[in-house]
């Protein structure tokens, strides 16, 4: 379970392609996306998954591919709205990104989970602990609970450990349930979600109600991308919505 949560916050770091402003250079502190346009949505965001294919020791849940070798079903556009679908025969829930930029942030959308399900939220950047991009920011959102998920070191970064797992392409690292709030999110229903991140400090809104805080341990880093994810009873087929998505300085509605 716990290696499976671990790849879940790997999923929300696929590279993007920006948004282009009026100038045709990228503005990426400010945008939204409503999924009316499926070229503006194939040019802007990258998907990331695992296929049945490849499963070892090594990749336990498959074959990670993303861009084209991505599976189209696992995102599409469906009535004007984003839908990432669960695939049990996939082991584990694929994810959607898109890039950013700021350090102080506000993150909009609505989203909408299955019953069983949940919604990966996660912000991107370069996290001083892990010494490379990774998430900043991790949430998981199921019916009765809201997650704040972190990153922290296994081994200090110049330690022979940390080293002898370099060399064997293994992360230095640890994911973990930071802080969990019990809440009750009715499924199959749209929810208005807000994510604020200011510094370190975490601060998560869902239909206009504080749900969670949480300090981060790097949430301060400057932001790259968003990332959003799906999850499952690993049984059906499950799918998580997502839509009106948009991303903004968080000073500039002080």
């Amino acid at each position: 379970m716990q290696h499976t949560l671990t790849l879940l916050a790997a999923l929300l770091l696929a590279p993007l392609t920006a948004l282009h402003a009026t100038n045709d250079k990228p503005d990426l502190s400010r945008w939204k996306d409503d999924f009316s346009d499926p070229v503006a949505f194939a040019k802007n965001w990258s998907s990331y998954g695992f296929l049945t294919s490849g499963i070892d020791a090594k990749n336990p849940l498959g074959k990670p591919v993303g861009g084209k070798e991505s599976r189209p079903e696992w995102w599409q556009i469906v009535d004007g709205a984003l839908r990432g679908q669960n695939f049990p025969e996939e082991k584990h829930g694929s994810g959607i990104s898109r890039d950013v930029s700021g350090k102080d942030v506000r993150l909009s959308c609505r989203f909408k989970i299955p019953a069983g399900g949940m919604a990966a939220i996660g912000i991107r950047g370069p996290n001083p602990i892990l010494e490379k991009v990774f998430n900043v920011v991790s949430l998981h959102i199921r019916p009765d609970s809201i997650v704040a998920a972190d990153n922290d070191v296994l081994h200090p970064k110049d330690s022979p450990e940390a080293a002898e797992l370099k060399k064997k392409g293994t992360w230095n690292r640890k994911f973990f349930y930071a802080k969990t709030e019990k809440t009750v999110i009715a499924p199959e229903v749209w929810h208005d979600l807000v994510v604020e991140v200011r510094g370190r400090e975490l601060r998560v809104i869902i239909d206009a109600k504080p749900v969670l805080s949480y300090t981060t341990l790097c949430g301060d880093a400057p932001k790259t991308s968003i990332g959003f994810g799906v999850g499952g009873n690993g049984k059906t087929v499950m799918a998580t919505w997502y839509d009106d998505v948009s991303i903004e300085p968080l000073d500039a509605n002080k």
